[in-house]
């Protein structure tokens, strides 16, 4: 057993794997499926692709403050830490993160508010085809 209770052989799979779901982790905490160009992301309101295409395309738009609190966040996770806890060990990049996640939710409520309700298929045809 290693020092992170992880019974996993430390081998280039298991960091890979390590990886994937740390950047996953990050890409959900920072809301970017709600921005995604893939409409499978957006609907699933998860990263339904490679987290790190992601990170590359998003990720240089997120201030460092961001960052470090996305990190404390991981690290508080992976040392067992509740959300309190690592926001008093860490205020100020924790503090930048809820005003980042703040955001994301506006846009969300905003771009929710725009949207065309959906049209029900009960054979009608819309007026501009009917002759």
């Amino acid at each position: 057993m290693t020092e992170n209770k992880i019974y996993e052989p430390h081998t280039p799979a298991a960091g890979d794997r390590a990886h994937f779901a740390l950047q996953l982790f990050r890409t959900a905490m920072l809301g970017f499926p709600h921005l995604c160009t893939k409409t499978a992301c957006r609907r699933a309101r998860w990263c339904s692709c490679d987290p790190d295409i992601c990170m590359g395309r998003f990720g240089p738009l997120v201030p460092d403050d961001v960052r470090n609190g996305i990190d404390a966040l991981a690290r508080g996770h992976m040392d067992g830490l509740s959300y309190e806890q690592v926001r008093a060990r860490e205020p100020w990049a924790v503090g930048a993160y809820e005003e980042w996640n703040e955001k994301i939710r506006e846009s969300i409520r905003e771009t929710e508010a725009l949207a065309q309700p959906e049209m029900k298929k009960n054979g009608f045809r819309p007026l501009a085809t009917v002759r």
